[in-house]
């Protein structure tokens, strides 16, 4: 696969991944799919993986604050709609799960991308 398909699978996953967090998050709690891990653990998990494929679609050495800043705006989000949502209730201690997960996948993201430009620069 060249880079431009590499580019656009990996920006699928990440808004495949962000539908997923939104639908869960809006489901109803008689509809709610758990792990049976701890529930913070999964909003750490779930933010960390789609941040990780949301800082490698969106290149997140270039965009670290932003991209970090609108993947907490859609943890608190979701939170606050989840009033809307039958047996649901937001949680502070869910969004800072959330927030944290993401900061972490970009973290990651990071790490990944300046590895890989490294490693270009290292075989020309």
């Amino acid at each position: 696969m060249n880079r431009t398909g590499v580019k656009t699978a990996v920006t699928l996953a990440a808004w495949a991944c962000i539908v997923t967090i939104v639908v869960l998050s809006l489901a109803p709690a008689d509809e709610m799919v758990r792990t049976g891990a701890d529930g913070h653990l999964e909003h750490t998990a779930a933010y960390a993986g789609t941040g990780f494929f949301v800082g490698i679609a969106y290149r997140v050495e270039e965009r670290w604050a932003v991209l970090g800043g609108l993947m907490s705006a859609l943890a608190g989000t979701m939170e606050i709609l989840q009033h809307f949502s039958p047996g649901r209730h937001p949680g502070f201690s869910d969004f800072g799960a959330s927030s944290i997960g993401a900061v972490i996948g970009l973290a990651v993201a990071g790490l990944a991308v300046r590895n890989m430009l490294l490693a270009r620069r290292s075989v020309r």
